[in-house]
């Protein structure tokens, strides 16, 4: 996939240019990426990067005269004119610089304060060779994953785990940590990953790796710390508004082939309710099931603005190449999220259609948060005041849709009983890193924003990201600010989003929302008769009214025998992972409809994936074996690829 790529040693090292080529084939996912690379003379530092075409940007890395600065950049920089301008003000010439450049003259200018005012999803690496020292940084959501690893005399980092893996010395060992986290929660948290020694970069993060001394420092060079703001709702709203035109306004300027995923409720429709232009020309985009209410209201709002709406169907086919897709979904993500895998038929439409920039409507629950998932804001959280009760709110929402009627029995051995505390454990540092955050319900919002978006929104930004340049306007730094700092209530329903569209397009208040079956803005009776009625009908299979997917049901029914070829295998039943016995009641439970494990079975399906399409694999097809472990737990729990 797109991405950056390399590493720094300790000493030199002859191999440098095997590995660097290792690390780029195992990104190299498309015959269209463009590939640069970079190798110091002094043996001890290469890097790379991959991009979507030659028009991303120039050639990297930047480098200054005499490579004594070296930076490679992923992703976007929004703000770049405001940039430029502030370097030549400062007499740092980069009128036409691209990404690479402006990290690199801003880092030279002021080190990690440049990065403190840049908009942007973008993760970059900068050698310092006066220095020695290698600096990975990010954007301020962190919403361009990168990885590392630490090994004896060398830090390696990659835009996907599977680069990491090209050296044969970062363990291949599976913690116990990540792996409570995503069989509890359904995603990894803080910055763990499936795999010990591989850790994520944070939001803001500011890493230097020391080549001399073989040490490495993680600090942030950015923080969310606004204060709660006294206002009026008219005065919030308004600024709210403001912002968010700003951050839309960011996301659409230089844009050739602006396009938006554009659905029935809140999120998007928001966003091309201030994007549309005849100015700006807008591709729209929506997937789902023949006949679902996503395709007929995203259709009535692109007729409004005039603009083209394209239908990408989830039909026989998609069931057909479901394998497939899971194969390839696991590869571009690492096997890091709970993915359904209907995202993916969309990919080849977006260069069919010209599209190379994408917005998406991800983050927008951070003005809805009675719908932001399992982080849903209700009357109770609203009532929150000591971590006791945080926490009590928390844990039974975040673990709900996993373990339920399964809990550790999932486990294997003798760590049934380390998962629970080490998932609870989780879940309290990450609540540990938001104790300066007031009110409880604002420490709810940052944790959606922390955990959610950036290790589970990020990880679908990935899966775009390998066809297009992905834009979130949700998650611009202005528009965060403004929405962390006013009043929770004003959070738990869609009076900001439907004030945005009463000023912006008020015809978009009259398009149902599919979320309640209803027009925006409808009262609780209504609201609540509408979603009966859609329930009804989709049940009946009415056209109009059936959902985007129905992922239970086809597990149950057309992916039946993927199910059961991948999880009841003795390949999968072997690994020592998991109980056995109970792999099977989960499997038998939910084929036979007494129970619903659509998203057990699903995690359980990409765990399988993961190890053979990321884990198992090596440069001469042979397969490894694999481990257990936990840093904080001396047991091991083995396991062997047959």
């Amino acid at each position: 996939m797109p991405g950056i790529f390399g590493f720094a040693c300790q000493s030199p090292a002859v191999a440098q240019p095997r590995l660097l080529e290792a690390m780029s084939a195992r990104q190299l996912r498309q015959p269209w990426y463009v590939e640069d690379r970079w190798i110091d003379d002094s043996g001890r530092v290469a890097m790379g990067r991959l991009a979507l075409s030659p028009q991303e940007s120039m050639l990297q890395p930047a480098r200054c005269h005499d490579d004594a600065i070296v930076a490679v950049v992923a992703g976007e920089i929004y703000t770049g004119d405001e940039a430029r301008r502030e370097l030549a003000a400062a007499g740092q010439r980069c009128a036409n610089a691209g990404p690479a450049e402006l990290v690199l003259r801003g880092y030279m200018l002021s080190g990690r304060e440049f990065f403190r005012a840049l908009h942007g999803k973008f993760a970059a690496a900068i050698w310092d060779a006066h220095k020695h020292r290698l600096v990975l940084v990010n954007d301020r959501f962190g919403m361009k994953q990168l990885y590392y690893a630490q090994t004896r005399g060398r830090l390696l980092f990659g835009s996907s785990i599977q680069a990491l893996l090209a050296d044969p010395s970062v363990s291949r060992r599976i913690g116990l940590r990540g792996l409570a986290q995503f069989f509890t929660f359904g995603q990894l948290l803080g910055e763990d990953t499936l795999l010990e020694g591989v850790r994520v970069l944070p939001p803001a993060a500011w890493l230097e790796y020391d080549a001399d001394s073989d040490r490495v420092t993680l600090d942030r060079y950015w923080r969310l710390d606004a204060k709660p703001a006294a206002r009026t709702e008219s005065a919030t709203l308004d600024r709210i508004d403001g912002a968010f035109a700003r951050a839309v306004q960011r996301c659409t300027a230089n844009a050739d082939g602006l396009g938006l995923s554009l659905s029935g409720g809140m999120d998007a429709r928001t966003i091309l309710a201030v994007a549309a232009s005849p100015e700006r020309p807008i591709v729209t985009l929506t997937s789902g099931m023949p006949g679902n209410m996503d395709h007929r209201a995203a259709g009535e709002m692109a007729r409004v603005v005039g603009v083209p709406n394209h239908h990408v169907d989830l039909d026989a086919s998609f069931l057909n190449d479901y394998e497939t897709h899971l194969r390839h979904m696991v590869r571009l993500t690492d096997g890091q999220y709970l993915c359904q895998c209907i995202v993916l038929p969309t990919f080849p439409v977006y260069r069919e259609l010209g599209i190379r920039v994408l917005m998406r409507g991800h983050a927008g629950e951070l003005m809805h948060m009675s719908k932001a998932y399992n982080f849903s804001l209700d009357a109770r959280a609203l009532m929150l005041r000591d971590d006791a009760g945080l926490f009590d709110w928390l844990w039974p929402r975040l673990q709900a849709y996993m373990l339920e009627g399964v809990g550790a029995r999932l486990f294997a051995g003798g760590h049934r009983g380390d998962m629970e505390s080490l998932a609870r454990g989780s879940l309290t540092d990450c609540l540990r890193a938001t104790s300066d955050v007031e009110p409880p319900p604002h420490r709810i919002w940052k944790l959606f924003l922390d955990q959610r978006l950036r290790r589970e929104t990020a990880l679908s930004m990935m899966e775009f990201d390998a066809f297009v340049e992905t834009r979130l306007p949700y998650l611009d730094a202005d528009l965060v600010t403004e929405l962390f700092t006013c009043d929770p209530r004003l959070k738990l329903g869609d009076a900001i989003q439907a004030e945005i569209l009463q000023r912006r397009r008020p015809e978009f208040l009259r398009i149902v929302n599919v979320n309640t079956g209803t027009v925006v803005g409808a009262g609780p009776l209504r609201r609540s008769v509408s979603t009966f009625r859609k329930r009804v009908l989709a049940k009946l299979g009415v056209k109009g009214y059936q959902p985007y997917e129905r992922l239970g049901l086809w597990l149950r029914r057309e992916l039946r025998p993927l199910v059961q070829g991948l999880l009841l295998n003795e390949r999968t039943l072997s690994r020592g992972v998991f109980d056995s016995d109970t792999v099977r009641n989960v499997v038998a439970d939910h084929l036979a409809g007494r129970r619903n494990h659509t998203y057990l079975i699903l995690a359980l399906m990409i765990f399988e994936t993961f190890h053979r399409e990321v884990l198992e694999p090596n440069s001469t097809g042979h397969l490894n074996g694999c481990s257990i472990s936990s840093a904080s737990h001396q047991d091991r729990l083995a396991c062997t690829a047959s």
